[in-house]
């Protein structure tokens, strides 16, 4: 019986091995995508993109203004 779970576990512990090794790497790997600030790229993305979003607000208020006055003038 216990020559059995020596075996199971002789079997298995190369799988469990890169498990391990593999969920090391995946946060070794997820420690290097942050940025200098400490912030993940994908937070610096979506502050970039919510930025980008309100400077098109800004230029389409701007557009629409001068579009305004230019028609008024004529």
């Amino acid at each position: 019986m216990t020559g059995e779970w020596i075996t199971v576990l002789v079997n298995w512990l190369p799988f469990l091995l890169m498990i391990v090794v593999f969920l090391l790497l995946a946060r070794w790997q997820g420690m290097r995508s942050r940025g200098p600030s400490g912030r993940s790229l994908i937070e610096l993305y979506e502050r970039q993109v919510a930025e980008t979003r309100k400077l098109n607000a800004s230029l389409e208020r701007i557009a629409a203004a001068l579009e305004s006055r230019g028609n008024r003038a004529s």
